[in-house]
């Protein structure tokens, strides 16, 4: 017989307490926006690469957003403080919108977060390989410096350059030739 399916309290509990404080914060930045309409026009259109960012990176943690979120805030803040030195009017928002270097400058910016979210984490594995390799061969020649120092005996098993069978493991001596 099949064990009947338990629901998970906490999962449950979690779930309304987000949702409950998304409802909340989304009922508190409404009239915000309502408000500040005009800049409200310039960063719901300018974020946009943002919210996709969200909705396509599956990580729980969500690093695509936070970085091309963090540059495409950049990218959209210089509009919105020239709204606000200009009289912060409906009319000037749009005539800011309507100004293709305004979109290329926000969606410049998130494509250049897109650019470092997946450039960053490469450039990073390969310059710790590098490090990686070139501490392997300091190794090797200190090995090499102590193998001439103080003889084959010291040398043991670690960083051999063939295929690991130049000393037994069983014990067993190898035969010198004469």
């Amino acid at each position: 017989m099949a064990k009947p399916k338990t629901k998970d309290k906490k999962g449950g509990k979690a779930k309304k307490k987000g949702r409950s404080r998304m409802l909340t914060l989304l009922l508190l930045m409404l009239p915000a926006a309502l408000v500040v309409l005009p800049t409200t026009m310039i960063f719901s259109v300018g974020m946009i690469p943002t919210i996709v960012a969200y909705l396509i990176d599956r990580d729980p943690e969500k690093p695509a957003p936070i970085i091309v979120g963090g540059l495409n805030f950049c990218g959209c803040m210089p509009f919105a403080i020239m709204l606000w030195q200009q009289g912060h009017s409906m009319g000037i928002a749009m005539k800011m919108l309507a100004n293709p270097v305004t979109w290329l400058v926000m969606y410049g910016a998130a494509a250049l977060g897109w650019a470092f979210y997946y450039g960053i984490p490469p450039a990073v594995a390969n310059a710790e390989i590098r490090s990686a390799e070139k501490r392997v061969e300091e190794l090797r020649m200190k090995k090499s410096e102590l193998v001439q120092q103080w003889g084959p005996e010291v040398a043991g098993d670690a960083f051999e350059d063939g295929d690991g069978d130049e000393n037994a493991e069983d014990g067993a001596e190898k035969e010198q030739p004469a």
